[in-house]
């Protein structure tokens, strides 16, 4: 494949190539961008898409990918310009919005999410890709602790389609939040009736279980959560808290530490390995990884249990 897509890179630095051979070539080379993209070989798909944004700088389509590239890279303002641009060549695009949506969630920054997410809505006429987009809203919405919010753009979507997943599984994941515990447990077990091996159900039913304090169901839901996705870092996070709460801290600890490897961005899994450390009596390591968990944004998301932890156990611990 690298030889091909070299013959047809040195083609498009071709003056005399035909303007419908030249775009035969774009066509054929942002197909391979977007393989590369799905294989998570960001270096060589940004080689590619960067030589054919050079040779055509008006197609939107290629901003929005190299934006995706660029947050996988970590170069999160090249990845905002390139949303931008995309946006600014076709601003009636409604893809390009909820993508440019997806980054601010992934960035945090629920309320520009919501914005564009919005907007977005404002142009898409297709209720699958409504409904999902509809979905990633209601997930900013509840990233900044909009329950209610939250909960009514999940059940929006489930009043017009009640076999969808993505809102079947939101439902049981806020209606937690807002006290409805054997609500949430209904919907998510709909969702795994239509889905058995849906991951999102199987993480949020097993949240459920612990927090009716059914650590031994929750921890076997997790674990055919591993079953279908044996790499998912959420899983291992969750099924260390659910051993912790047993009293299991080796365990927890293992399966916790392996879910930091898997996602090392994740703040609650530096707040549940510092309990851990608590319960070990292990404060010091228990202090690093609160002050991890709130250098990765623990509070806007999650609450501010852990600055409450770290008031107790850690900022007079040396006075």
């Amino acid at each position: 494949m690298k030889s091909m897509l070299i013959g047809l890179l040195m083609m498009l630095t071709l003056s005399a190539v035909a303007q419908e051979t030249k775009e035969e070539l774009l066509a054929t080379l942002f197909n391979a961008t977007q393989q590369l993209y799905k294989e998570k070989r960001y270096d060589e798909a940004l080689f590619v898409v960067n030589r054919i944004i050079k040779s055509d700088a008006k197609n939107a389509d290629y901003y929005d990918m190299r934006a995706r590239i660029y947050y996988y890279k970590n170069l999160n303002d090249s990845a905002l310009i390139n949303h931008n641009m995309a946006i600014l060549l076709e601003p009636d695009q409604p893809t390009y919005y909820a993508n440019r949506g997806l980054f601010f969630y992934n960035m945090q920054m629920p309320d520009e999410s919501i914005d564009d997410l919005t907007l977005a809505l404002k142009y898409e006429k297709t209720d699958s890709l409504r409904h999902l987009i509809i979905c990633n809203r209601g997930a900013a919405r509840n990233m900044k602790r909009d329950f209610q919010g939250a909960y009514k753009d999940f059940k929006s979507v489930y009043d017009e389609d009640s076999t969808n997943i993505q809102a079947l599984s939101n439902l049981g994941m806020v209606l937690d939040d807002l006290g409805r515990i054997n609500d949430a447990i209904m919907y998510l077990e709909k969702a795994l009736h239509i889905d058995p091996n849906e991951t999102a159900v199987l993480c949020n039913l097993g949240y459920r279980y612990m927090d009716l304090g059914d650590y031994k169901m929750a921890i076997r839901q997790f674990k055919r959560m591993l079953e279908v996705a044996p790499d998912d870092p959420l899983g291992y996070n969750n099924m260390g808290y659910a051993k912790y709460k047993m009293n299991d801290l080796k365990g927890a600890l293992k399966d916790i530490e392996h879910s930091i490897q898997l996602l090392p961005e994740n703040s609650y899994a530096y707040r549940n390995r510092a309990l851990v450390y608590l319960a070990m009596k292990e404060t010091d390591k228990a202090c690093e990884n609160l002050h991890k968990a709130v250098d990765l944004g623990y509070t806007p998301m999650y609450g501010d249990d852990v600055q409450q932890l770290l008031e107790k156990h850690c900022l007079f611990k040396n006075l």
